[in-house]
């Protein structure tokens, strides 16, 4: 691992809505280092889309309310014009829904094109052509020639997603961000499609940021975790370390609500449901869900802290100390 190539420090986020102002971010710090495949995951509704686009900076300033100490691509603020540009050259960012990623108005060629050409100016059709056959078939497109003529309606969803997929991946970016790539396809396409984010990540030394409910995936895939609750990062740490010995409630919870190839009945999940953002508790965000909640809980938020003895585990919680024995997690 080397330098960091993406720097959050003590983001918050909140949205206008009709009823007030949703806190979806209170304060957020993460980062990613330079060749690093980092894991994002939380139930719907936790924010994560949320940190990526701010990541990406195409979080609007309407409705959203952003606030940052820092947040740098690269070693580069993202504020202002050349930041943007900073952006736009480092990170592709592979979104969860096709049909809003791509224009309905213009072919899959025309969209390709214009990608190659900010990264590979004044080459020839050839050149052009040839490269985006190779991005169509790298991700097992049928008939790539006929979709580069086609409009997106024209095209499945699974196929649209594939689009995306290839447009990210034929940039020339030190950053992958991949918010539910796979959500689109069908089981058949899936495992390869992540393979091959995963084995061009590795050969390109890029870095990546992945966000799935596939928790098997994102163990396998993933060098590092992030654990997110309500807009909160709640656990941290090596993926493995997590997924073998969880320490926060939640997370224990997530991992444990995850079917498991071994079978063993079905889990009964977390009860309860995310707290609403126009009114979040006072405390701790996953207090009226957590069973082992106490008072302390309910009035004071917990802050996310290095766990004594360990090189990169943070945990938030106020009672780590009167914890069951560490829950060891089955899933494959």
């Amino acid at each position: 691992m080397g330098q960091n190539v993406l720097e959050i420090n003590d983001l918050s986020v909140k949205y206008k809505v009709y009823e007030g102002v949703l806190d979806v971010i209170p304060d957020l710090s993460l980062y990613v280092q330079e060749g690093e495949r980092v894991g994002l995951v939380g139930e719907t509704g936790s924010g994560k889309t949320t940190v990526l686009k701010a990541s990406a900076a195409i979080l609007g300033n309407t409705p959203a309310i952003v606030n940052k100490k820092e947040l740098k691509v690269c070693g580069l603020s993202i504020d202002g014009i050349r930041g943007k540009k900073n952006v736009r050259k480092n990170v592709s960012m592979i979104f969860q829904d096709p049909s809003t990623s791509l224009n309905p108005t213009l072919k899959i060629q025309t969209q390709m094109l214009d990608i190659l050409k900010s990264q590979f100016p004044k080459k020839s059709k050839g050149f052009y052509h040839e490269m985006m056959m190779r991005a169509l078939k790298s991700v097992s497109m049928p008939a790539p020639e006929r979709v580069l003529d086609s409009y997106p309606i024209q095209l499945s969803g699974g196929m649209r997603q594939r689009v995306c997929i290839s447009m990210a991946l034929m940039k020339n970016t030190k950053i992958i961000i991949a918010d539910e790539p796979t959500t689109a396809l069908d089981v058949t396409i899936e495992e390869q499609i992540l393979e091959l984010i995963d084995d061009l990540v590795k050969k390109e030394k890029k870095s990546l940021i992945l966000v799935s409910h596939a928790l098997g995936t994102v163990r396998k895939i993933t060098d590092r975790l992030y654990v997110m609750y309500a807009g909160q990062i709640v656990e941290s740490g090596l993926t493995k370390d997590i997924f073998d010995n969880p320490h926060h409630p939640y997370t224990i919870g997530l991992i444990d609500a995850t079917p498991k190839l071994t079978g063993n009945g079905i889990a009964d999940g977390i009860a309860g449901d995310i707290p609403s953002y126009l009114n979040p508790p006072k405390g701790c965000r996953f207090a009226p869900r957590c069973p082992r909640a106490t008072q302390i809980c309910r009035e004071q938020a917990p802050v996310l802290e290095k766990m004594e003895g360990s090189v990169d585990r943070f945990v938030s919680c106020h009672n780590l100390e009167v914890s069951e024995k560490p829950v060891v997690s089955s899933l494959t």
